[in-house]
């Protein structure tokens, strides 16, 4: 844009013509209405000057036929410098000759004046184009003052977010250290968890953000754990009804505790229904289908899978083979049957996360080593039974 014009600053204006007599009328012809006023006598000179910065212009006026850069050679160089994409610029020329006229027009011309001109024409249309460039410039004015309010409300959103996903991220891990506390049989069955869900979340493509979020508040599906009496939580065998009632609460306990914590809905959708089952005979609501966010599906099967392969104080591990036939068994029954393709179809790597997050020392099952069977019964009933998972 070069410079900005206001309605308190005086208009600068360039003049460019090799005859004396033309310059001096011109001056003067500009200079009754008050304009500052720079002349040359040649377009190099002209461009000398422009590039040196001192006084920017508001306005060009351009002899058409100087020896050296013409006119048009003037009009060319200054419309290759962005900063002068909208400065007005007029060709003056005793040619009366269309092509000329084309010619400019075509190369960045505003207008044309005619010699011999008339002062009162000459004012008037500079009058107007400078008009023109001061609604322009008011515009871009207003443009950049947006874009700066724009610009400052985005830093300050983004440093907001910013501010909240860290103390997310603070109460999450005072969660889940507390849940470790509290659940010492789990071992690594956190960073499990997390892993097979984070598998299922790319092998559905979902966007990276969600991925990452996913794998993250993974971690938090059991929270509300931390509520339960022991006697529930940790009991070794099977729980009565009123027991196993009490354990359910444990999901909606997770919501309200992360709701709390203003968390991400993200992770209380997980904490709430990781436990509903795609046939909709899961809690806390009997939820079906995709009435269940994705989310809590996703951790549902991970969850589960990893407690049918690992080995807890109520059980031993069962054989992998086993635990994809119960995977099998229970697509679109307790699992999201694309899920559990997704799932299926991935198992080099789930057998890559089992290994790199082994648990060290886990207790052994005081129901010995027998294996409950695959059929004719699932092994989910029989975890239904212990109230433990599922």
């Amino acid at each position: 844009m070069g410079t900005t014009l206001t309605e308190n600053r005086i208009p600068v204006l360039y003049v460019a013509d090799d005859e004396d007599n033309n310059l001096f009328i011109m001056k003067a012809t500009l200079k009754a209405d008050a304009y500052r006023v720079h002349t040359f006598k040649d377009g190099m000179s002209l461009l000398e000057f422009l590039n040196e910065g001192k006084e920017p212009p508001d306005l060009l006026l351009l002899d058409v036929m100087m020896p050296g850069l013409s006119g048009f050679d003037v009009l060319r160089e200054v419309r290759q410098i962005p900063r002068f994409a909208r400065l007005p610029i007029v060709m003056v020329t005793g040619l009366d000759d269309i092509q000329h006229k084309v010619t400019g027009l075509d190369t960045g011309a505003d207008d044309y004046i005619g010699k011999p001109f008339h002062p009162m024409e000459v004012r008037a249309r500079v009058r107007s184009l400078l008009r023109i460039k001061l609604l322009g410039d008011q515009i871009e004015r207003s443009n950049l003052l947006l874009s700066d309010e724009k610009l400052h409300l985005e830093s300050l959103v983004r440093e907001r977010t910013l501010e909240l996903e860290n103390t997310t991220l603070g109460v999450v891990a005072a969660l889940e250290k507390a849940n470790e506390l509290n659940d010492t049989d789990t071992g690594m069955h956190l960073m499990r968890v997390c892993s097979y869900s984070e598998l299922i979340a790319r092998g559905l493509g979902l966007p990276g953000d969600a991925v990452v979020r996913i794998r993250r508040f993974a971690s938090l599906h059991d929270v509300g754990k931390v509520g339960l009496p022991d006697e529930v939580l940790k009991k070794p065998g099977p729980l009565t009804q009123a027991e196993f009632d009490v354990m359910k609460q444990h999901t909606v306990m997770g919501y309200e505790m992360l709701s709390l914590a203003r968390s991400d809905l993200m992770a209380r959708n997980i904490a709430l229904c990781h436990h509903e089952k795609f046939n909709g005979r899961g809690y806390p609501y009997g939820l079906a289908g995709k009435e269940i966010p994705l989310e809590a599906r996703i951790v549902a099967l991970a969850d589960v899978f990893d407690a049918l392969t690992t080995r807890r104080c109520y059980k031993n591990a069962y054989p992998l083979d086993l635990a994809r036939q119960t995977i099998e068994e229970e697509r679109g029954k307790h699992f999201d049957p694309i899920l559990v393709d997704v799932h299926l179809e991935r198992m080099g790597e789930v057998q890559e996360i089992m290994k790199r997050y082994q648990d060290a020392g886990t207790p052994a099952s005081p129901f010995g080593n027998t294996s409950l069977p695959a059929s004719p019964r699932s092994v989910l009933e029989d975890f239904d039974k212990l109230g433990k998972e599922s």
